[in-house]
């Protein structure tokens, strides 16, 4: 049988340049002069899920796992919004024998190589995969959750703070917040050397996601505006490396 032809995304293709209003931003903490670029919500091809599976994300959700358990783990419940291919759930059930999760994402394709790597990670029947948009939750109720986390999501949606809404409606009083994403760079010169350092010896097609994805980031000022609207202080979310900011509340 014929593979399926791999389409590498082209710059801006399908994207929307988002004005500094729609994310109610004041012009003193926006922190960079690259307009935010968006890039899909959802990767439905099965030719880039595949090609996403195939990039080397270890070290990264490695990290991810390692700080949030540092962090602490309020509870057993942890749910996972936008989980992709459930990579972080599988880390951290291998990691924490006694955390139960839900991935949470819009992608049925995505959702069906998460099944994989639950089966292949051993860690069946620790770990539920829910179909649904992050932004609404429609089939979770209230506090369902000690531990709310997200990796590398929030840059994918028009209105983050949709999604931002919804985790802290779901978390437990008492529960962890744990949030992590690209951060947009000043200006196109640093975008472009953060791509090469990151994603050098990587496909066109994975540099191309990268490059895409630091255009569609918010800045630390913008996400630390959106938590103000959720009451979360500003110094929840800190520059944690050269590329990503993370949140870390805990919900009184």
């Amino acid at each position: 049988m014929q593979q399926a032809k791999l389409m590498v995304p082209s710059p801006r293709a399908h994207q929307n340049v988002i004005p500094n209003r729609r994310l109610n931003m004041s012009p003193e903490i926006t922190d960079s002069e690259l307009p935010r670029t968006l890039e899909p919500e959802t990767m439905d091809d099965v030719a880039e899920v595949q090609e996403y599976g195939n990039m080397d994300h270890r070290v990264v959700n490695g990290k991810f796992v390692q700080d949030l358990l540092k962090a602490g783990l309020p509870g057993v419940r942890v749910i996972d919004l936008g989980c992709g291919n459930a990579a972080i759930p599988v880390l951290l059930c291998q990691q924490s024998a006694d955390v139960e999760a839900i991935g949470v994402d819009a992608s049925i394709e995505m959702l069906e190589a998460a099944r994989f790597e639950i089966e292949f990670g051993g860690v069946q029947g620790r770990i539920s995969l829910a179909h649904g948009d992050c932004k609404t939750m429609d089939d979770f109720d209230d506090a369902m959750g000690d531990v709310v986390t997200s990796n590398t999501v929030l840059h994918h949606l028009a209105e983050p703070g949709q999604m931002l809404e919804q985790a802290v409606r779901v978390l437990v009083d008492g529960g962890r917040l744990f949030m992590r994403d690209l951060c947009r760079p000043q200006d196109e010169t640093t975008l472009e050397a953060l791509v090469k350092e990151h994603a050098g010896g990587e496909s066109e097609f994975a540099q191309q996601l990268l490059r895409q994805s630091l255009h569609a980031a918010l800045t630390l000022g913008e996400i630390r505006n959106l938590l103000a609207e959720q009451n979360i202080p500003a110094e929840a979310v800190q520059m944690t490396s050269d590329r990503h900011w993370t949140i870390n509340w805990l919900k009184a």
